[in-house]
């Protein structure tokens, strides 16, 4: 396993390619790298590198080891490794991973959560088994990583929850000073 938590086996370093000027819609399921430079709306998986090209749109969801974002990106991520955001990347939605690094111009609209490392652990065993040959719309492990992801946030607690229910001053209430 790397320092930033991908999975121990490496592709050939080459990512499958999906070009500008393509418009997917579904899902896609791979063992290998993926560079987006398209637009695309759907569910996409891969058990390695995700890079989504400044040029992207995408809509859904990603699931994958490690993800660079340079595009434009609305749903959720799901990475056990590390979320990186370049350039004029957008992100709206919600983002679970390991590590997450933005640039100061990145357009963040988005809620980062990290969950512990028994998690990721979880999970990176469910990439590591992923059955490449079953559809990745009728495949349980899909369901079973996002809610292991979903489950295992301090905001899905009843703690969290609680901490947030205080009462909080309103404007008239707040003290203004001088």
């Amino acid at each position: 396993m790397n320092p930033t938590g991908s999975l121990i086996k490496k592709d050939d370093g080459i990512p499958i390619l999906i070009p500008e000027e393509s418009i997917l819609e579904g899902f896609i399921k791979t063992r290998k790298s993926l560079k987006i430079e398209s637009i695309f709306f759907g569910t996409l998986l891969s058990t390695q590198k995700v890079i989504i090209d400044s040029t992207s749109v995408i809509t859904g969801d990603i699931i994958c080891a490690e993800l660079i974002i340079s595009g434009v990106f609305e749903g959720n991520v799901f990475c056990t490794g590390k979320v990186e955001c370049n350039g004029r990347a957008k992100i709206t939605g919600k983002v679970y991973t390991k590590l997450f690094q933005n640039e100061d111009s990145c357009d963040l609209n988005c809620i980062i959560q990290v969950p512990n490392n028994e998690v990721f652990e979880k999970i990176r065993e469910f990439l590591t088994n992923i059955d490449a040959s079953t559809k990745l719309s009728t495949d349980s492990t899909l369901a079973k990583i996002k809610e292991s992801f979903f489950r295992n946030v301090y905001s899905h607690t009843k703690a969290a929850v609680d901490s947030l229910s205080g009462t909080m001053a309103s404007q008239e209430e707040a003290e203004i000073i001088p």
